[in-house]
């Protein structure tokens, strides 16, 4: 571990989010002066792509001509677009530069321009950073990444892949420096032999200031691992493997720690004391599962909730930690919102309109290329951040 690559590196990553919380204490202000000049800069900059032509977006002079003139879409209707994109051509949903395709079981697959993929490194990671750093929990530690970064280059030249495995690795200059587990971890198809790869490293490094992981399940399940496989991760860290060199003296510490250990108790702590916090993804209601995680924990570790995303984008920001409420982000997004209770899309509400308290299904605009996309993805209200609305997932 190299600490002055380390400080090096999260100083730049707390500069970057920064600067994006500036700009979102900006944008929160006048949140509808926001959506309305990221509404006629997506027509005005694809006017000329095969959708903006189809959908008359050159004749569209204001936000009101938009909702009115270009019709709702569902992910059938991007299909023939995909394929196409995925062939190599340009010019098709977007002027942006076509990139990456994001793809996650569970998900569709959806392509992200230059600028979506700029938008999530903003708000689902840089952001993150600048709350830890702010708090003082950017320790000179390693990064233990528990997301699948294995992506795949098609034909055309196209990533197809994890978004988020993708922002992980978008500093080639950091990765061995910076995070425990190698990239390479995420080409193994087995979950098995990724649980252990991820144990293995994890344990080995003792200076671990972050993690980093899809879900906090994943971190729970890593240390239930850890939990039941212990003897043979020491014996291997004591010995070396194709994988790590042996290091006696961390084996031994394990070993310690894990023979005091009671099954679901705290944990963290001793394995790795500098851990103090966890960044955690696609949040979508906190079960009894993340008391349990707490447990493993301790009161001293805290958690960021980074936001409402998806392969359709990034739909909402961190403020606070351990908060799950995150805010809308008004100059990425064009929002419009069904109410939970209403039967049909004919009265769609702007983010101005919104009411504390009430459900809405959200319909998006984005710079990846889907145009009043329903989501069919629910959000509560339960706050304002300055005049913009603050979430968190409805499940109910």
């Amino acid at each position: 571990m190299d600490e002055r690559v380390i400080k090096i590196v999260n100083e730049a990553r707390w500069a970057d989010g920064q600067m994006v919380r500036n700009r979102l204490d900006d944008i929160t202000f006048n949140p509808m002066q926001s959506q309305e000049e990221f509404v006629m800069r997506l027509v005005r900059e694809n006017a000329k792509t095969a959708y903006g032509s189809e959908h008359g977006f050159a004749n569209l002079r204001t936000m009101a001509d938009y909702r009115r003139y270009v019709p709702l879409t569902t992910y059938d209707d991007y299909l023939p677009y995909i394929e196409r994109l995925s062939n190599g051509e340009k010019n098709i949903l977007t002027a942006y530069l076509t990139e990456h395709i994001s793809a996650l079981d569970g998900y569709k697959g959806l392509p992200q321009s230059r600028w979506s993929v700029q938008t999530s490194f903003d708000y689902s990671f840089c952001a993150g950073f600048q709350i830890a750093g702010n708090h003082g929990l950017l320790a000179n530690g390693m990064t233990l990444n528990l997301v699948d970064h294995s992506v795949e280059r098609l034909a055309s030249g196209m990533i197809v892949g994890n978004m988020l495995g993708r922002l992980l690795v978008r500093r080639d200059f950091e990765y061995d420096d910076v995070y425990v587990v190698p990239v390479d971890v995420g080409n193994v198809s087995d979950q098995s032999d990724i649980l252990y790869m991820q144990a293995l490293f994890a344990l080995r490094q003792k200076y671990i200031s972050l993690a980093i992981c899809e879900h906090y399940e994943y971190m729970l399940e890593l240390l239930r691992y850890i939990e039941k496989h212990w003897p043979g991760l020491a014996d291997d860290i004591e010995h070396g493997n194709p994988y790590i060199e042996p290091d006696a003296d961390r084996a031994n510490a394990v070993r310690e720690i894990m023979e005091s250990h009671h099954i679901g108790t705290q944990i963290v702590g001793q394995l790795w004391p500098s851990l103090r916090c966890i960044m955690v993804y696609d949040v979508d209601q906190l079960t009894a599962s993340f008391e349990l995680l707490r447990t493993y924990c301790g009161k001293d570790l805290h958690f960021l909730f980074t936001g409402i995303a998806s392969p359709e984008g990034t739909f909402s920001t961190m403020l606070n930690l351990d908060d799950p409420q995150t805010v809308l982000i008004p100059d990425s997004v064009f929002y419009e919102f069904k109410p939970k209770e209403a039967s049909n899309y004919d009265t769609l509400l702007t983010l101005d309109q919104l009411e504390i308290g009430r459900s809405y299904e959200m319909v998006v605009s984005t710079l990846a290329g889907l145009y009043r996309y329903k989501t069919y993805k629910n959000v509560l209200v339960v706050g304002r951040y300055h005049d913009t609305p603050t979430v968190i997932i409805d499940r109910g």
